[in-house]
């Protein structure tokens, strides 16, 4: 995997190498990787915090440590990807700014502490747990006020326009992935 932009653009992150349909890993493509922090405008991400669900590679937490966000949690069931983020954090000077939490998404979201500015969600296509995360990011108090939420899912998946007060901006489709992009948004906005 390489780094698109920011600090450690063009270097890559050594680890075991990805085969396609891996068990349940998808890795995010550059092309989606790219237009997703393209939508970030140019203001980049730093004095932000990044969460990075169902991490896989840590493609997405990486990208925004090279583009300036503050600090970025992983969160990845399994263990092997967990050490691998970990090394792939220390090897790209990240290691200090960087946190790998092991487990599913769908507890951890639970139980998280820290607040965090944005958040990548990237389950396998298989799974539809965007119910319950997002309803589990809302009922928190660990989005900053304004946060937004990138939600990659299968161009056939429909979501929801809202999941409690994360409201639905923007949909974008790139062949078979499409992401779906919310803001969290204070009680004078919630429209009915």
């Amino acid at each position: 995997m390489r780094i698109g932009g920011g600090s450690a653009g063009g270097r890559r992150v050594r680890g075991r190498r990805t085969r396609r349909g891996e068990a349940g890993l998808r890795p995010t493509s550059s092309r989606v990787r790219l237009a997703i922090f393209s939508m970030l405008g140019p203001g980049g991400l730093s004095g932000l915090n990044v969460l990075d669900l169902y991490a896989g590679t840590g493609a997405m937490g990486f990208e925004a440590l090279s583009r300036g966000a503050d600090s970025a949690e992983f969160v990845e069931l399994n263990e092997k990807r967990c050490k691998e983020i970990k090394n792939g954090a220390e090897e790209l000077g990240f290691g200090d700014r960087s946190t790998v939490l092991k487990g599913r998404c769908e507890r951890i979201t639970k139980t998280l502490t820290r607040n965090f500015d944005i958040v990548f969600m990237d389950p396998p296509y298989a799974n539809n747990p965007f119910a319950e995360v997002l309803g589990n990011l809302d009922g928190s108090q660990i989005l900053n006020p304004g946060a937004t939420i990138f939600a990659e899912h299968s161009s056939r998946t429909e979501l929801e326009d809202r999941y409690g007060r994360l409201e639905r901006t923007d949909t974008r489709r790139y062949g078979d992935t499409a992401i779906s992009t919310y803001r969290l948004v204070n009680n004078e906005e919630i429209r009915t």
